[in-house]
């Protein structure tokens, strides 16, 4: 009997793809994340008292 394995292929490592992907993770799927920036979730930054800010640290012409 064959199996075959799907693999998903997420384009965006923003809030929607890293849903995405967590969404997945216990299917029989292989997910790969696929974003411009070296590390997903640039965007966001963990706050004081565990909220979510947008961040202003990175350099704006990143975000345009």
């Amino acid at each position: 009997m064959s199996t075959n394995k799907k693999h998903v292929i997420i384009v965006g490592g923003g809030p929607a793809g890293l849903i995405a992907a967590a969404q997945l993770k216990d299917s029989d799927c292989t997910v790969t994340i696929i974003d411009q920036k070296p590390t997903v979730g640039r965007k966001f930054l963990v706050a004081g008292e565990g909220g979510f800010n947008v961040t202003h640290s990175e350099p704006v012409l990143d975000f345009i």
